[in-house]
């Protein structure tokens, strides 16, 4: 049986794997930066996953399945991810980076079919790996052994998390401060930053505290990191300051900053739902439960 969101936002151990993610996905957008900001916000994260679900469901004898522009367009228009505009930027900017290709022989004016190529191939692979290890930590499965041991798991595994991803608000809405971050620019992995070094000493007993330590971290190398403005980085900390959820143990931008227990609840909360989501759509497709 998979695990239930509520069993995880429950489970004290969770929060060391999620945590463990925030790091590794860090490390995945260094060793990339512009691959890994297919992922940077919460609409560029669900357009990655419809597209590549999308590619996913070709079928060579049917003309209409696969991922081309107006069908992904079509989609995430329908789910309310992004405007027609920004869709249609989105599929320009993937096609200009060569992280999807035109299908060979299929060159047609009107309808070009796309394929992901190995980048974000491998990408998405190590997001699925890095989810079901998260999983095994808590109840000591086995799914990443099942998952390398099917190299073709991949591709009927995405796109079953997309269709519940695309759809469920638990995992695109959780409140003000964690929206401010994931739907802003390159916040989605600011917010990770954060996440990434929050301490609450063992087992969660810090939990407790309404400011929950996050380390120093400089504004300027923030913004240098993800390269993006360092006014956009002041503007997106000072709203989330007002919000109560962030704030430095002295002079801002230049000590100790904290997150709020509020702020850390609602990334657990989206990481419990992601998570549960996860397992459904794995036990679905290995073990044969309801699609």
């Amino acid at each position: 049986m998979p695990i239930a969101a509520a069993a995880l936002e429950t489970h004290p151990r969770f929060f060391f794997a999620f945590r463990q993610g925030a790091r590794l996905l860090l490390e995945i957008y260094d060793a990339d930066p512009l691959l890994a900001g297919l992922f940077s916000s919460q609409q560029r994260w669900l357009m990655s996953h419809a597209a590549f679900a999308l590619a996913c469901s070709r079928d060579p004898e049917d003309p209409s399945s696969g991922l081309y522009a107006a069908r992904f367009i079509s989609l995430v228009v329908e789910k309310q991810v992004a405007s027609k505009n920004t869709a249609a930027d989105f599929i320009q900017e993937i096609l200009a980076n060569g992280f999807v290709r035109v299908v060979a022989g299929h060159e047609d004016r009107r309808r070009k079919p796309l394929q992901a190529t190995e980048l974000p191939d491998r990408a998405m692979s190590q997001w699925l790996e890095l989810h079901l290890a998260g999983l095994d930590g808590i109840d000591g499965g086995t799914r990443v052994e099942t998952y390398r041991s099917d190299p073709g798991l991949q591709y009927r595994l995405q796109p079953k998390i997309a269709e519940r991803i695309l759809v469920e608000r638990s995992v695109r809405t959780q409140g003000p401060a964690f929206d401010l971050f994931t739907w802003a620019n390159f916040g989605g992995l600011i917010l990770d930053l954060l996440i990434a070094e929050v301490n609450p000493g063992i087992e969660g007993a810090g939990f407790a505290n309404d400011r929950l330590p996050a380390g120093r971290l400089s504004l300027t190398e923030t913004a240098r990191r993800f390269t993006i403005s360092r006014t956009h980085v002041v503007r997106l900390f000072g709203k989330a300051a007002e919000l109560g959820d962030i704030g430095w143990s002295g002079r801002r931008g230049e000590s100790d900053i904290w997150i709020s227990r509020r702020l850390l609840q609602q990334y657990w909360r989206y990481q419990a739902a992601k998570h549960a989501l996860v397992d459904e759509a794995f036990e679905a497709v290995v073990n044969g439960g309801s699609a």
